[in-house]
């Protein structure tokens, strides 16, 4: 197999900084989409172990000028594999 395909085989890597921002712009949507007042105050993707990340996420909720947090753990992607032939 040449270098360009052994490339096309490879999964992307995301740096912290672009699931950050991809966490936002979802959220951002989702809230928008279910006419929920809160945005997204603030946000970090933290090492949590070996191929884990830990999210946290601020939010604000806009009617009542209140902040509460979650965390979402995001564990390594299990390869799935088809085994026909």
């Amino acid at each position: 197999m040449d270098q360009t395909n052994q490339q096309e085989g490879k999964a992307k890597q995301f740096t912290r900084d672009d699931v950050a921002r991809m966490v936002v712009i979802t959220l951002d949507q989702v809230l928008e989409a279910l006419h929920v007042q809160q945005i997204v105050e603030g946000i970090a993707v933290l090492p949590a172990g070996e191929d884990v990340y830990l999210v946290d996420i601020v939010m604000r909720d806009l009617t009542t000028k209140s902040t509460w947090g979650m965390s979402v753990t995001i564990p390594l992607s299990l390869e799935v594999t088809d085994e026909r032939d």
